[in-house]
């Protein structure tokens, strides 16, 4: 009992509260977790639903009180539910076979804990992909005195992302293809968009295929629709003219950013993540995956007045209306244009579209150490104290797009699993961003400092943006024990691998083996195409996880001659991989098979190098690369020092199926359609 005094005495301090005597009552929540035929877009699918609604009901509680909430699983499958930013005691968490077994089907389990910190928070589940599917809802702890700043009324605004497809479906698509998800955004990257940026547009994407970079979207998925409260358009009842409204945001997207807009006027931010800082007002605010931001609006006169939350590759919307009359719109976010590596990070720093709101010049934006938070200061000193020992940690975020495989330190949870702590220490993470992607950073258990120039008054946080090519330094006090998730907060990153376990030394009671079969980078996909040309038949079959593969290519001229390569492949990096196998050919009948040993190669301008050298002593060296002309049309092409080539143009009708031509020395020209099986 003294340690968790101690301990709640130290959060008191920290997070400038006020806890007087213990004099908790019981809240009690009874929540059953089952699927829920729902149709949002017109089409009917399963989905997960906590109380019988997406999102779940807001959980409310004072600072004092003891939650104590109990989940009935009522499907055939696991779940657990995760208290996003609160601290509690480490077996409350909710990570399962980290903290607590999972809640199996046909059990129940209760989580119950003091609440110790006021804010806004949210909650979901910590098992496979099921947040993605509707196991997401709001939590709000209310101080005892009153809110720091007042308002006339609140409301919970739920940020998500929806799709109709099976989430798994999802993640097998995007192992599939980095960018499979651009037709259907109608954001593909094409050589066509890059023609219309003129000569500063070819000079980048130029510039980023000699850094081996390619072009990027903002976000993955192509979504169906975006909620607020489980809505498209959602209205906030008994708002009269004048009213200030606090509006408590929460960003329980999957992986989606949202830009917030205010028809009447600027949003004055009062909290961030849970925590009060000084006010400050904005025209737009950005939410990454995992945040909450309290902010204080005024409804200027009659009128309903819109809060649009845009997603930030501007393929959809969600909007709050305030008052009622006439529509009064937000202001949209301007579409975005072409992303290369360039603009990329510079759109993801830039503060008129983010917390900032304020206009950096040019040798700003190329700083490392430039922060996208900073505006947000502390109400009261955030410094820890200066004798604790200091641990310094460096964390490179990486990821390989063509695997679609994202880590820490290029090693996935399976490979790298603890970064090992001590109580009592200060730790401070340097997170440097190594990837064309936003990686929101989530860490259980613990407020970490964002070091963003405010010195003593540093904003504390649960989870933190660290913007493409970019670095960001958190800090903590290491008060806790056992072990605590971090982790990237995008819900498919975290299914790929960027997942660590912060283990307190002496104390750490990790077991591997369970963690990886609960957040598996270890799982294999399956994907098989097959082409029908006039002159060849060809195809593929692939079996894949985060490192390993076994490719196996095929044509045949229909006419008895044949080729056939099967590879084992190792990956080491996104530019990196080993491969081992056998070729076997039949041509005028002539039979001829080798053993072959080689590697794959990314070179400058994106073009894939291939050496091998066969069992008769043979080498060759094989380069390719794939153009993407148009939103639709993309050229490949293949040469080698054999003196053997391919070339083909590949038409989309849709993602199952194109129009092919090709010519190549073996087979000559042809014409056909390719169909994607799986």
């Amino acid at each position: 009992m003294k340690k968790f005094m101690s301990w709640l005495s130290l959060v008191a301090i920290i997070l400038g509260l006020s806890i007087g005597p213990v004099q908790a009552k019981f809240v009690e929540y009874q929540l059953d977790i089952d699927y829920k035929q729902v149709n949002f877009t017109g089409h009917t699918v399963t989905a997960i639903a906590m109380g019988d609604s997406i999102p779940a009901p807001t959980i409310e509680a004072m600072v004092g009180d003891t939650l104590r909430v109990t989940f009935h699983n009522k499907m055939d499958v696991e779940t657990s539910v995760h208290w996003h930013g609160i601290l509690l005691p480490q077996d409350q968490d909710g990570v399962p076979y980290l903290t607590a077994p999972p809640i199996a089907p046909g059990t129940s389990f209760t989580y119950e804990y003091p609440i110790t910190h006021h804010g806004t928070y949210w909650y979901h589940s910590h098992t496979g992909l099921q947040e993605q599917q509707g196991v997401y809802g709001a939590l709000v702890f209310h101080p005892k005195q009153g809110e720091r700043v007042e308002a006339d009324s609140e409301a919970v605004v739920v940020l998500s992302d929806w799709t109709n497809e099976d989430p798994k479906d999802v993640m097998h698509n995007l192992k599939k293809s980095d960018d499979y998800y651009a037709l259907k955004k109608a954001n593909v990257q094409s050589w066509l968009k890059v023609m219309e940026e003129g000569v500063p547009g070819i000079k980048q994407r130029l510039e980023g295929a000699l850094m081996r970079m390619g072009p990027m979207d903002l976000s993955d998925v192509g979504y169906d629709a975006f909620f607020a409260n489980g809505e498209e358009e959602h209205v906030i009842p008994d708002i009269k003219a004048g009213d200030r409204v606090r509006l408590r945001l929460v960003n329980a997207a999957a992986s989606s950013y949202f830009s917030v807009s205010y028809a009447g006027g600027s949003m004055t931010v009062v909290a961030a993540d849970g925590i009060d800082v000084e006010p400050f007002d904005v025209k737009r605010l950005r939410l990454a995956i995992a945040e909450t931001f309290d902010v204080i609006v005024t409804v200027p006169e009659a009128g309903a007045y819109a809060l649009r939350a845009t997603s930030e590759d501007n393929t959809g919307f969600s909007r709050v209306l305030l008052g009622e009359g006439p529509l009064v719109e937000a202001p949209a976010m301007p579409v975005p244009q072409m992303m290369d590596h360039a603009m990329h990070s510079d759109s993801q720093m830039a503060g008129h579209e983010h917390h900032a709101m304020v206009h950096h010049d040019q040798h700003q934006m190329a700083s490392d150490e430039m922060q996208e938070y900073d505006l947000l200061r502390a109400i009261e000193p955030t410094q820890f104290d200066a004798n604790n020992p200091k641990r310094t940690v460096h964390l490179k975020l990486t990821g390989d797009m063509e695997r679609y495989a994202w880590s820490f330190d290029n090693l996935v949870l399976s490979e790298d699993s603890q970064i090992l702590i001590r109580r009592g220490e200060t730790v401070q993470f340097v997170l440097q961003n190594t990837t064309m992607m936003s990686h929101p950073i989530h860490l259980h258990g613990h407020f970490f400092r964002v070091l963003n120039g405010q010195g003593d008054h540093s904003p504390l946080k649960h989870s933190v943006n660290v913007p493409a090519m970019r670095k960001v330094t958190i800090e903590f006090l290491a008060n806790e024990d056992k072990d605590w998730f971090f982790h990237c907060h995008n819900l498919y990153h975290i299914k790929a691998g960027m997942v660590r376990v912060i283990s307190y030394e002496g104390s750490s009671e990790l077991n591997l083996d369970y963690l990886s079969n609960a957040f598996s980078d270890r799982y294999w996909y399956t994907f098989a195409n097959v082409g029908l040309q006039n002159n060849v038949l060809s195809g593929m079959l692939r079996f894949e996880n985060t490192r390993h593969a076994i490719d196996v290519e095929y044509d045949w001229d229909y006419e008895g001659g044949y080729e056939l390569e099967a590879l084992y492949e190792r990956s080491f990096n996104r530019f990196f991989e080993l491969y081992a196998g056998a070729e076997f050919e039949q041509e005028d009948d002539e039979v001829e098979n080798k053993l072959v040993v080689g590697m794959h190669y990314v070179l400058p301008l994106l073009i894939d190098a291939d050496i091998r050298l066969d069992d008769e002593g043979h080498g060759r060296l094989r380069l390719e690369s794939e153009l993407q002309l148009t939103n639709r049309l993309a050229f490949e092409w293949e040469v080698n020092t054999d003196r053997e080539f391919h070339l083909e143009l590949d038409y989309a009708l849709n993602k199952t199926l194109s129009l092919i031509g090709s010519n190549d020395d073996h087979y000559g020209w042809g014409l056909g359609v390719r169909l994607e099986l799986f």
